[in-house]
Parts: structure tokens; sequence; C-alpha cells
């Protein structure tokens, strides 16, 4: 790769991670969206985007670790970009149609907008304010916002925004002002980005209704809408707020026309009647992990984990039982990794001496192949005898790899998508990238380490190593922190496994001539999790490491014998 290449790499990767998620709220125009033209092709015509409307107001943007909120003047949220990884910054990048932006552009009304019997009326005598308070112990807005609805009703919205939850809290009162007709009086999103057939779910008790038809649900303990049903992409959930007493008595679930959902009760027809909600809204990843941490996992349908997730449910529970000794989730991190790399030192063992058992027959091997190569049926014969003489299989190396490979990904999303909201040592916030590098710097020095272990002196190998593990370099700067304390800390009792088996093995007396250059070993165990997630250095390092084999101990009388 040409050099000049890979220091431009670099520095857009340290420029990314640098880029830090600053909590608060700040004034945004639509003239600031990164295609404000499409605001004038959507109203040219006869569109009933509630956007036409908004485009020339003047927006409030929230930026959190978990999403970027657009809200308007009473509290409704015009844009909501959820975040694939926690932290991201868009950097004021902000497109309409995005596929993150959970709010349709198109939609007649805002998300969060409260409705009566489904229609979206005209506000006015406006007042709003945002304040700094405090959510789930940690750092939060909250907005008041009051209005009146035509000449229906007074409207009184609080709106409160964590810095780190995926939900916000929810209230609304509405003060009925002459005598009319009872009404629903809903707090409704308008869909979910650009899914224009999304998993519509409704719960009850026990059970839930999936596409459930246009009715009221009434004592639904949530209404949701997902990118599907496969536990993949984004999620609308609203649901009665947990911690407030009654939230749910009298409250039904409306699965409105055209993807809209809501939760509502009804407002009395004769004047000065109210209504109140209190709820939460949830808008981000569909995943288990957010789910968990944030109290939905319980609702009725809303998730079903597989098997991979049941086990990721067994790493939260372990994972939160340290962390109520320790205190520290940085000592969390460290403990869990080091359970786990207990558990699967056998396997790494195996994986070691199969590797070095192949490394040692390999003369053997290839005087095989020359002195068969005209005959593959008796170089087939003569290698697997070499096999049963040396000990060794060599499909060996390649079981354990295996075996390891689910509990990686395991470890992976929950420590990629879990909300640690705290610091460890230098670093500020474990979910968030190192700001002073440290950390990466750190995963270089312990890359390079396991590379001279592994190399044993061979600088070919040591050079091959590098240039394979250097790959993963370019992703580490904009991992969370407490990703990468896990990465270096597995990788530490790597290197000090792998230097303790070739110290014994290398005691041991040799068993058969050796004087080539030994295999490549395999990718560390490190390195198969960054892989994990990146199937293009997963491929790139599969070409370039081989395959390996497992093997006990050479019969060294058998190979004196012969």
């Amino acid at each position: 790769m040409n050099v000049k290449l890979v220091f431009l790499l670099a520095l857009l990767l340290l420029g990314s991670a640098s880029a830090r998620v600053t909590f608060g709220v700040s004034e945004f125009s639509a003239a600031d969206l990164r295609n404000p033209q499409l605001l004038d092709e959507l109203c040219a015509g006869e569109s009933a985007s509630f956007w036409c409307e908004a485009r020339d107001a003047t927006l409030q943007l929230i930026t959190t670790k978990g999403a970027d909120y657009l809200f308007n003047d009473v509290g409704e949220i015009v844009a909501l970009y959820a975040k694939q990884q926690r932290g991201q910054d868009f950097r004021g990048n902000y497109a309409l149609d995005n596929n993150q932006n959970l709010i349709p552009h198109t939609a007649p009304h805002p998300g969060g907008a409260v409705l009566f019997d489904g229609v979206y009326h005209p506000r006015s005598g406006v007042s709003s304010t945002w304040e700094e308070t405090t959510l789930a112990g940690a750092p939060a807005l909250r907005g008041t916002f009051s209005y009146t609805v035509g000449e229906i009703a007074e409207v009184t919205k609080v709106v409160t925004v964590s810095s780190v939850l995926s939900s916000m809290d929810v209230s609304v009162e509405v003060t009925r002002l002459g005598a009319g007709e009872e009404a629903a009086v809903q707090y409704a999103f308008p869909g979910i980005a650009r899914q224009n057939q999304p998993a519509l779910k409704v719960g009850q008790g026990e059970s839930f209704t999936l596409n459930p038809p246009a009715q009221a649900f009434p004592a639904a303990n949530y209404i949701s809408l997902q990118s599907n049903n496969r536990n993949t992409g984004f999620a609308l959930v609203l649901r009665p707020h947990p911690e407030v007493p009654g939230a749910g008595d009298e409250l039904a679930a409306f699965p409105l026309s055209a993807n809209q959902i809501a939760l509502g009760r009804t407002l009395g027809a004769e004047a000065g009647a109210t209504a109140g909600l209190e709820l939460q809204a949830y808008g981000g990843p569909n995943e288990m992990v957010r789910f968990a941490q944030e109290g939905y996992l319980d609702l009725p349908g809303l998730f079903r984990p597989n098997l991979l997730g049941r086990l990721s449910l067994g790493i939260i529970v372990v994972l939160e039982a340290i962390y109520g000794v320790v205190g520290s989730w940085g000592l969390a991190i460290i403990l869990l990794t080091l359970l786990f790399r207990a558990l699967v030192w056998p396997l790494i063992s195996a994986q070691t001496k199969s590797m070095v058992g192949m490394q040692k027959i390999q003369p053997k091997m290839q005087e095989l192949q020359k002195k068969y190569k005209n005959d593959r049926e008796k170089l087939t014969q003569e290698t697997m005898k070499l096999y049963q003489e040396a000990g060794v299989n060599p499909a060996g190396g390649c079981l354990p790899i295996l075996v390891q490979m689910p509990i990686f990904i395991i470890l992976w999303r929950v420590f990629i998508n879990f909300e640690f909201n705290e610091g460890f040592l230098w670093i500020p916030d474990l979910g968030l990238s190192d700001p002073f590098y440290l950390l990466p710097i750190l995963y270089v020095a312990v890359m390079v380490g396991q590379s001279v272990v592994a190399s044993k002196g061979n600088t070919q190998m040591l050079r091959q190593q590098l240039l394979i593990s250097g790959v993963f370099v370019f992703f580490i700067f904009g991992f969370p922190a407490g990703v990468t304390l896990y990465l270096i800390t597995s990788m530490l009792i790597q290197v000090l496994q792998q230097w303790l088996i070739q110290r014994n093995m290398d005691a041991a007396p040799a068993t058969l001539a050796t004087g080539v250059t030994p295999v490549p070993s395999p990718p560390s165990a490190t390195a198969i999790e960054t892989a994990a997630q990146n199937p293009a250095t997963r491929e790139a390092s599969g070409k370039a490491t081989g395959t390996g084999a497992k093997g006990g101990k050479p019969r060294t009388k058998k190979a004196r014998a012969k």
C-alpha cells in the first residue's frame, strides 16, 4: 500500500476519533441541512409534509450519545438521527432522507405530536424553555412547552432528553377550552425512517399483536414501529412510564393509518376537562443490549433474542454482577475478560501447540511434496502417515478458532452497545473513544509484542504478522474506550499464554528436522474479534496467515527410528 495513502487514511481516522459529541442544546436552521433543495422539491407542489411549514423555522438541536434530535418550538421532533455506534458525531451533516433519520420527512406531522382523534391541528400562543437537569443519574435537558390547539384545548408538554439513554421522558397535560365531544388525546409518531412496511406491534399483558388493524387497543403496555421483525435496524417505542403510578390506567394504543403509532386516553366533553399522559419514548437501534439496559426487553414480543442473544444477556448479567462487587466498569471489563480468557485457555493452548507441531513437520512435508509431486494419491497417503507419526491434526488448529468465534462476537456486541456512563483512570467516558489516544497506542504496542513473540526471531514472519495486524490499527481509534480496554486485556493474556507455551515446547526435545522458515502463527484472538466485525480485513487476514492444525507432543521415539 502506498505510504502517502496510509498516512492520509490514518489522519482521517484520527480526525474521526477526535470528533467528540458534546451534550447540549443549540439553534439550528433548516437551511443548514445537507440537502435543503429536497425541501424545495417537496414543497413545490401540494405536499402535506410538516416540513413545508418548518423550513424557515429556527429549530433546537440536541446532541446525545445515542441520537441527535431536532425539536421545533412546541417540543415536537422534526428529525431524530439515531446512531449506529454510540458517540457518533454527525458533525452537522444532517440529511432529511438519511436512513438514520427516524422521522419521515414526508409525514403530515412531526414525531411526538399531540393529536386529537388522530388529527393534527394548528398551534398558537407558543412558549418554550430548555433547562439543564438529570435523568437516571446522568445529565439531561428538560424542555417545557405551552400552546393552544385551535379552539379545542390548551396543552402543556414536558420533554426530558438524557445525554446517554435512547429514551425520552414525556409528560402531556391537556385542558379543554370549551364544551364539545369526547376525544382521544394521542402522543404520536408518523412512521419510522424510510420504511414503507415496518413491523408494527402492540403489547397487551403477556401477549402482543403484529401489524394489528387500525383500532384502539385498551390496557396496552407498549406500541412500536421497527424497521423489520428480524432484530435489526431501528425502533420507535412508546410505553406508559414504568416509574409513574397509574401511567397505564385507561391508556390505549392506537395503530393509526400510514404506519402511525400513538398512545392516548380520553378527554372529556365538558369545558375544563383534563387528560394527562406520562410516557417514555424510545428512538434508537433495534438492538438487544440497548433494550435490556433501558428496561424494554421484558415487553412481550418487542425483541425475541436468538441463542447468541441469550448468551449476550448472560454476559450482561455477569458484567453487572462484577460491577456490583468492584464498583468500577473499567475493572469489571478487565475481570470479565480475565474470566473469559480462563475459560478458553485450553482451546488457545491446543491451537498454539497444533501450530508449533505443524511448523516442525514442514521440512518433511516439503520433501514429500517434491518426491510425490506427480502422484497425488501417494502424496495424500504419505502425508496422512506423517501426521500420524508426528501426532498432529491439520484441522485441529481451526476447531478452537471456530469454537471461540461466537463468544468473541457476543462480547463485542455487548461492549460496543453497552452504556457505561463512567470513566476509568485517564479515560473520561468508557462509552466514547479515548481522547488522548493512549489506549490505541497501548493496543499497538501490545500488538507488536504479540507479533514478536509469535515470530520467534524470524524476520520474515514478523513482517508478515505486523502487516496483518496493522490493518486493524486503523479501526481501533474510533472504538469506544471500553471496547479497546477489553481488546488490550485480551491480547495481553494471549501474549502471555503464547510465550509460556512456546517456552515449554522449545524446552522439549525436537522430534523432526527443522531448518526452513516456519509457517506463520494464527491470528491472535483479538485480531479474530476485530476481523469478525470487518469482513474485508477478515478476508485479507485469512489469505495472509493460512490455516492451522492441531497436534499433541511429537513421538520422539518413532521420529528417531525413522
